[in-house]
């Protein structure tokens, strides 16, 4: 009598184990699932090419819009989904977003590795006038949501002349080349490298790209030097060779809009005390709604970094995807999204008083 009580007492147990796992999984999918808000694909046009996105609506006329731009890499509109949940809570929170296709990337035409970060930045602008055109938004306050690579793009973006209310910034970094070191330490020391070997391999870096990457470098050279079976491809070489020396700090000397920069306190990818202090140095001043923030136990994207922090996403193990997909918005660090969305609002706000 007693072993059945413990057979039943444990297969309750488990029984309602398995049930909260259950009600977690759908109540992460439903973070993934914007079907039950308002779509309008918007395309646009810049240089020649047929760019493609799509605005998500809360409801209503004239919500607060966030245009999304993207870090580096081939990214369509949700960046392989990992946009959604964020979308979805800012959907909630009345807030509009649009995204779209990298140039080259799902039904935008072009090649995104043949801009510079200034091509970039009108792109986004580009998207911006397109998105005041649209019935309903004519009343809306409008700013940019920028990841990582981004921080060489909002700065341009953010100057008094150009037609933007807010901007946020997500894991940027002001140096590109000071960024690149900074990843390749991460890499190396986990990796096992001493300091020795790091310091000599940074060097080594440094005097190869410039070398490799100055004004007459060609592709042919590059190749000719590597010692890497995977060297990068032509388009990614120049992409590179017109961007590696990118650094915002004259842009954001002349930023007058309001700025919330965040980075997460575990970011591998960029050194966030660093970067938000030297942020914080330019930018303080500039405009009373300006904050900056770095959130604990958060990543380069602000996911939670006990489960996501990897330099990159192919480095994830099929799991992590899967606690991904499983806990939607609670794989961002806790509060951060709702804390971005509050700023907007804050920002929105001030901006229709200004308005009128």
């Amino acid at each position: 009598m007693q072993r059945r009580w413990v057979y039943w007492l444990t297969g309750s147990v488990f029984g309602a184990v398995m049930l909260v796992l259950g009600l977690q999984v759908l109540s992460g999918l439903d973070d993934f699932d914007l079907s039950a808000y308002e779509t309008r694909f918007v395309l646009f046009s810049h240089q020649d090419t047929q760019i493609s996105g799509t605005l998500h609506l809360p409801g209503g006329l004239n919500p607060p819009v966030l245009v999304l731009i993207h870090g580096d890499g081939p990214q369509d509109r949700y960046s392989g989904g990992g946009y959604l949940p964020l979308i979805k809570v800012f959907l909630e929170s009345g807030i509009a977003v649009y995204s779209w296709d990298k140039p080259g990337v799902g039904a935008s035409q072009g090649n995104w590795l043949d801009h510079s970060m200034s091509d970039r930045a009108d792109l986004a602008k580009t998207a911006l006038s397109q998105l005041k055109t649209l019935p309903g938004l004519s009343l809306s306050s409008f700013g940019f949501l920028g990841f990582s690579q981004a921080g060489w793009v909002l700065p341009h973006l953010a100057q008094a002349s150009e037609p933007t209310d807010f901007l946020v910034l997500i894991g940027g970094a002001v140096d590109w080349h000071r960024q690149g070191q900074y990843y390749t330490r991460q890499r190396l020391a986990a990796d096992g490298a001493s300091a020795e070997a790091i310091k000599s391999e940074l060097d080594r870096q440094a005097g190869r790209n410039e070398q490799y990457l100055g004004p007459e470098a060609a592709y042919a050279d590059y190749l000719a030097a590597q010692d890497t079976s995977s060297p990068m491809p032509e388009d990614r070489f120049h992409f590179v060779k017109k961007n590696w020396r990118s650094n915002s700090t004259e842009t954001l000397r002349t930023a007058k809009k309001p700025m919330f920069i965040i980075h997460g306190s575990d970011d591998l990818n960029v050194d966030p005390d660093y970067n938000s202090q030297t942020y914080r140095q330019f930018l303080e001043n500039q405009h009373p709604a300006n904050r900056f923030e770095i959130i604990d136990g958060a990543t380069h994207g602000l996911l939670r970094s006990d489960l996501f922090n990897y330099q990159r996403p192919d480095q994830m193990p099929f799991w992590v995807e899967w606690a991904f997909l499983a806990l939607g918005r609670e794989a961002f660090a806790p509060g951060t999204l709702d804390l971005i969305a509050n700023w907007v609002h804050d920002q929105s706000h001030s901006a229709s008083v200004t308005v009128r």
